[in-house]
């Protein structure tokens, strides 16, 4: 039970609010005593190009903490430095789709997880090494998986059609979990510990 009250905010449905979406870049997190025009400076961008970017004007406030797109590529959020781990993380489907809904951490438009196009792959495989620490249903999502990993690494696999695993259950990496659902492609989540995790950016690294 706790681990249902644990993982499934993590995938829960999008913010339903109509926001323009501008393109995926990187992003700054605000710290106290910032401004739209000292971030701008910073940046070397008008204030008003960076408001638009996130979908906001420069009359509202900034929260401390906040995270805002940036038209420069200057934060990668990957895994940890700290992290070692035995084993690269893989590509979870068969063939690479289409990304159709990227990560984002965008304050009025988060998405914790990306989404793929759903392609010719139907098979769900294991992206890394772990033990299976939770499978249900939710709406939007279809039947889901969650794995454990080292290093407080977890994975989430969504739109499943069929689960072929059970939970406390050991996989090895490229393992099958399951298969996707007909007319959903796959919904993929990568977290340490508490954060999410850029999965597309994770996929790419591998590992630090």
């Amino acid at each position: 039970m706790y681990l249902v009250l644990v993982f499934l905010p993590l995938i829960a449905k999008q913010n339903a609010k109509s926001s323009p979406k501008p393109n995926q870049g990187s992003t700054y997190r605000v710290v106290k005593g910032d401004s739209w025009y000292g971030i701008s400076r910073k940046l070397n961008v008008s204030p008003e190009t960076l408001a638009k970017l996130n979908g906001r004007t420069i009359q509202e406030n900034l929260y401390e903490n906040e995270k805002l797109q940036i038209p420069k590529d200057k934060e990668i959020k990957s895994l940890s430095s700290d992290t070692k781990l035995k084993e690269k993380i893989l590509y979870p489907l068969v063939k690479k789709e289409k990304i159709q809904k990227k990560f984002s951490e965008l304050t009025y438009d988060p998405y914790k997880g990306i989404q793929f196009q759903r392609g010719t792959s139907s098979l769900v495989l294991a992206s890394l090494s772990g033990k299976v620490v939770h499978v249900d249903y939710m709406d939007g999502y279809e039947n889901f998986v969650i794995l454990e990993h080292e290093n407080g690494l977890y994975s989430i696999y969504g739109n499943l059609e069929r689960i072929q695993v059970t939970e406390g259950q050991q996989v090895k990496v490229k393992d099958r979990l399951g298969i996707l659902s007909k007319d959903k492609g796959l919904y993929f989540q990568i977290n340490q510990n508490k954060s999410n995790l850029n999965p597309e950016l994770v996929l790419k690294r591998g590992y630090e």
